[in-house]
């Protein structure tokens, strides 16, 4: 369902009420709509100006009638964050979300290298998350993964400090400005100097954008799903991530070698056969499901050509967290699978409605350990940005709360 016409609806939510209301539509208000054809991007700063002028007035306090009482009183309102794809993350909070600093929680300490072959940015390295003493740091790596045991956990920056950071950020708005060269672009995170730092209360704020669990969950989903059944063009492994292995020198069992003129690619432990993959296929093309909770994911499936096609956010939710560990039950060798398990439990635990503090602090420990365990399977073009903020949700439902409310199935289904 392609569309040549894009328009941005700007929301918002009333937070002080009641978790079972707050999130209704009732009391969700239409704030302002950026017209198309083509997104804002960067310039959605001049579009917000209007909002952010009444929201600096509602800091101020506005002289308002209470029905209930019958009497006035000075109200007072604050922007607690934004709840916003990873796209529209960057265009908001002024960062780069790909490249060399494609982690805005990260920032200037994001660990990124580049693969030659595969032309995209790997985000690796996860074992820097583990505390200094984690049995991972000690452990030897059978897989030969280059892993820099030293590096330690990434201060994730102050609002100050952001401020502080942008202060030689010139902002140029407009469609007919210079395009900025790649070497300017990565050397630097910040793209802009964000509207929202106008609001006084904004830089102290711990939390100001939040990473929609919605759409890193559907993106996490679709890469394991895709490289399991190796469908092409969606695979993140490939012939030209081989390659990438040969050049770092890591994996030399998942290296390309010549046989007869022809370049073969070994099998991964992860790799399916194809009877495998017809089975995987099959599992989810005979399942059936309660009414209502979910929609009818066998319209999705192709048993013939091994591949899952069309599948939404929602039907993504249900997958990762419910039948995925059932498709691959039996059909793949022990360590990937365990660690699919994981990351799918994971992913569970993330989105209840009730938050234990000390089971978040652990999905924290959890995560990094998630993604050391992927990076010993799977190859490195497999690690995208979406993959790496999976190791910072659990610190946003700590601070911020269930993700049911910061998630954008509110707002888009």
């Amino acid at each position: 369902m392609n569309s040549t016409y894009s328009c941005w609806p700007v929301m918002l939510v009333v937070y002080n009420l009641p978790p079972s209301l707050c999130m209704k539509d009732e009391f969700t208000f239409l704030s302002m709509l950026i017209p198309g054809p083509k997104q804002p991007g960067n310039d959605i700063d001049i579009y917000l100006q209007p909002l952010i002028d009444e929201l600096q007035e509602l800091w101020n306090g506005v002289y308002t009638y209470d029905a209930s009482t019958k009497k006035f009183f000075n109200l007072r309102a604050m922007l607690l964050w934004t709840i916003n794809d990873f796209p529209a993350y960057g265009n908001l909070a002024g960062c780069a979300t790909k490249g060399r600093y494609g982690c805005p929680i990260c920032g200037e300490n994001t660990h990124a290298c580049w693969l030659k072959h595969s032309r995209k940015m790997s985000y690796c390295n996860h074992i820097r998350f583990l505390p200094i003493n984690h049995p991972y740091r000690r452990k030897k790596y059978t897989s030969t993964r280059l892993r820099d045991k030293t590096l330690l956990c990434p201060t994730i920056p102050k609002g100050t400090e952001v401020v502080e950071q942008l202060r030689k950020v010139v902002n140029d708005f407009g469609k007919g400005r210079k395009k900025r060269r790649r070497d300017e672009e990565e050397n630097t995170m910040w793209k802009k100097k964000s509207v929202f730092f106008s609001l006084p209360y904004w830089e102290v704020l711990v939390v100001r954008h939040n990473l929609d669990v919605m759409h890193v969950e559907k993106n996490v989903c679709d890469s394991i799903i895709n490289t399991l059944l190796d469908c092409k063009g969606k695979s993140k492994d490939h012939y030209q991530s081989r390659l990438d292995l040969k050049d770092m020198g890591i994996m030399p069992h998942l290296h390309p070698y010549e046989e007869d003129n022809i370049t073969r690619l070994p099998a991964g432990a992860y790799t399916l056969s194809k009877s495998d993959k017809k089975l995987f296929c099959k599992r989810l093309f005979d399942l059936k499901l309660p009414y209502g909770y979910s929609s009818n994911i066998s319209n999705c499936v192709d048993v013939e050509k091994q591949k899952l096609i069309g599948l939404k956010s929602h039907d993504c939710h249900v997958l990762m967290q419910q039948l995925l560990a059932v498709a691959i039950r039996g059909i793949m060798e022990e360590g990937p699978r365990v660690a699919i398990l994981r990351i799918s439990k994971f992913f569970h635990g993330l989105c209840q409605r009730v938050v234990d503090k000390k089971e978040i602090i652990q999905l924290e420990l959890e995560a990094a350990e998630i993604l050391c365990k992927l990076e010993d399977y799977f190859p490195p073009s497999f690690f995208d940005p979406m993959i790496h903020l999976v190791v910072h949700l659990p610190r946003e439902v700590r601070l911020c709360g269930p993700v049911q409310f910061r998630w954008m199935y509110h707002f888009e289904r």
